[in-house]
């Protein structure tokens, strides 16, 4: 059960979510789903999840768009890393769009955009998604790579 203030810290960290889904039903569905999104939250409930969040539509530059993508991401990732092949694009394509195509700095870059935006707002990331950039995503090189071979090829066709 979480506590009030983890319910107001989450609140805060997806309000620009939930402001978008009183006109998007996906942010909204996204929204409510994140919110009882936990260790126990069943494959199928997690599958509708991660369904919703490309049905948000959340048109930007490549900037806007993966600091928009970032909290919902990391934050799923925490709970239920099995979805990555399914998520990571969210992160790695729009910083391989801005030029950056080799892991390493894949890493370093989306680590700096957390530390860069935390100081701007600490409410950015949930306390999840900060602890899955600082541990599990560092991990992630093989995957990380994939994304961008991925990137490459679909500049190539």
């Amino acid at each position: 059960m979480k506590k009030s203030s983890d319910d107001s810290a989450f609140e805060q960290t997806f309000s620009s979510l939930k402001r978008m889904g009183e006109r998007f039903p996906g942010a909204k569905t996204t929204f409510e789903l994140l919110k009882e999104l936990n260790p126990e939250t069943t494959t199928s409930q997690s599958d509708i999840l991660v369904s919703e969040v490309p049905k948000i539509q959340y048109q930007s530059n490549t900037n806007s768009f993966f600091y928009f993508y970032f909290p919902i991401v990391s934050h799923i990732l925490y709970h239920k890393s099995e979805y990555e092949k399914d998520l990571l694009k969210y992160l790695i394509g729009p910083n391989f769009a801005n030029g950056t195509s080799e892991v390493d700095e894949m890493i370093a870059i989306i680590k700096g955009a957390m530390g860069f935006k935390l100081k701007e707002n600490e409410f950015y990331l949930t306390k999840e998604s900060q602890l899955w950039v600082e541990n599990e995503l560092p991990k992630l090189e093989k995957e990380i790579q994939r994304e961008i071979d991925l990137c490459w090829k679909e500049l190539d066709e």
